[in-house]
This record gives C-alpha cells, sequence and structure tokens, in this order.
C-alpha cells in the first residue's frame, strides 16, 4: 500500500481556528433553527427543568466522542484515547485508532454521532415544544461539535473506493493499494 494523500488537521487548521469556526457555525445554526422553530411552534416557552438542560450540555461532548467509538468497538483494542486542556479550562479528547481501518468505517465514525444525536435532539424540538429554546441550544452546540468531524470528512470522501486510513497524531493518512 502506498500514500495516497496526508491529511494533517493540526498542521492546516490549527485548535484556534477549528475553534473559530465552531463557534461560529454554531451560532448560525441557533440563529436559524431559533427562528425557524418559534415560527413553527405556537406553546408558550418553559423554563423548567435548567438543571436537566446544563447537565446535557454538560454531557453532549463525551457522548458526542462516544458515538465516535461505537462504530470502531470492533478495533477497541487498538483505540487510543488522549485528553489535553485548552484554556486550562476546556478539555479536548483525541480518538486514534492505531490500526488500519476501511474508508467505510471510518466514515461511519465520523458521521454516527452527527445523524444519531442530531435526529434525537430535532425529534424531542417536536415532541417537547415548551423546550424548543434549550433544544435549539443543544442542537447548535452540537452541530459546532461536528463541524471538525465535517472538515476531517472533506478529504476522506473524494478518496478512492478501497482505501484505508491509518491516524496519527496530527490527523490520518490514506493508503491505496498499488
Amino acid at each position: 500500500m502506498h500514500c495516497w494523500k496526508s491529511y494533517n488537521v493540526n498542521k492546516k487548521y490549527e485548535f484556534y481556528r477549528l475553534f473559530i469556526i465552531s463557534s461560529f457555525i454554531t451560532l448560525l445554526v441557533f440563529v436559524f433553527a431559533y427562528v425557524l422553530m418559534q415560527s413553527i411552534a405556537v406553546n408558550p416557552l418553559n423554563d423548567n427543568y435548567f438543571i436537566v438542560f446544563a447537565c446535557i450540555f454538560i454531557l453532549l461532548y463525551p457522548v458526542h466522542k462516544l458515538f465516535h467509538v461505537i462504530p470502531l468497538l470492533k478495533h477497541y483494542k487498538h483505540l487510543k484515547i488522549d485528553l489535553d486542556f485548552y484554556f486550562y479550562i476546556l478539555p479536548i479528547v483525541h480518538i486514534t485508532i492505531r490500526n488500519l481501518t476501511s474508508k467505510r468505517r471510518f466514515a461511519t465514525s465520523l458521521f454516527f454521532p452527527f445523524f444519531i444525536i442530531n435526529s434525537i435532539l430535532v425529534l424531542a424540538m417536536f415532541l417537547f415544544p415548551e423546550y424548543v429554546h434549550y433544544l435549539t441550544i443543544l442542537l447548535a452546540y452540537h452541530v459546532g461539535l461536528c463541524s471538525i468531524d465535517m472538515i476531517y470528512a472533506k478529504s476522506l470522501l473524494s478518496s478512492p473506493k478501497g482505501a484505508m486510513i491509518e491516524e496519527n497524531e496530527d490527523g490520518y493518512e490514506i493508503l491505496v493499494k498499488e
């Protein structure tokens, strides 16, 4: 196998640029989703259960990372989990698979949290319209988290069929058969 393309996310974007992109996307999604849901919803908003909202907000990032791991459970022995702190308080979890994995499995791992968690949040918006403001904040926050995954997936989706992915500390390499 030879390397078709090496994709170094840390070198290309750096953490602070990714943080700004993610924050901007979060803000845009919140504004769009909140205006849309306010035009649909007719129930008055309810501010009960703020503690539940705060707990879900804090737990959303670890649950998001857990959903990345679910498609890779077959390779659980090869998973490496690192924890870094930015701004002295913001924990960032890095999950790396130290084994070759197929393009399809790697893409599934990237997109799995986006489709599952966002579907749950959108469904909850329609089931509990009086808490649409809480759910819109959670949805926007989660889409902001997923924006980094979409940046990773951008070059992955243009790679040849049958490619294998090898992760390293800075990003990943797309390997194809000779």
